[in-house]
């Protein structure tokens, strides 16, 4: 609930920013143990292009998590059920996610019913998720 009290109290675009330093250790968490994390990477760029005044759309950020080829990062989280890079690519996917929601919040667009579900909770979850990883 820490990651909750400091980000909700910042403007979107500043969650963003805090969220993509966050982002760049999962990042690198999942590089060591998975050489291709190329989804992750797109992902952690997404969030802080966003976080930097950059224009994304709310589709952008969903495409980057659900991606029709099935390499988003729900995708690789799939492949990685079980495996050391599990709780990396869980984490980063929920970040994504909540700033996929920020996203559509500003911009107004209609969202998904995934996106729909998140919410400033979801802070709670990831900081959950962090803990897990140490």
């Amino acid at each position: 609930m820490k990651l909750r009290a400091e980000l909700t109290v910042l403007p979107p675009r500043e969650q963003a920013r805090q969220l993509a330093t966050v982002a760049a250790a999962l990042v690198a968490h999942i590089e060591r143990i998975e050489p291709d994390a190329s989804e992750a990477k797109a992902a952690l760029a997404a969030i802080r292009t966003w976080g930097d005044g950059g224009r994304l759309t709310g589709r952008d950020f969903s495409d980057l998590i659900y991606s029709d080829d099935e390499r988003g990062t729900l995708g690789r989280l799939s492949e990685a059920a079980g495996k050391p890079s599990e709780d990396g690519w869980n984490a980063l996917t929920t970040a994504a996610m909540y700033v996929a929601w920020l996203v559509y919040q500003e911009t107004g667009e209609p969202m998904p019913s995934d996106v729909n579900e998140v919410a400033e909770d979801s802070l709670d979850l990831l900081d959950e998720q962090l803990n897990k990883l140490g």
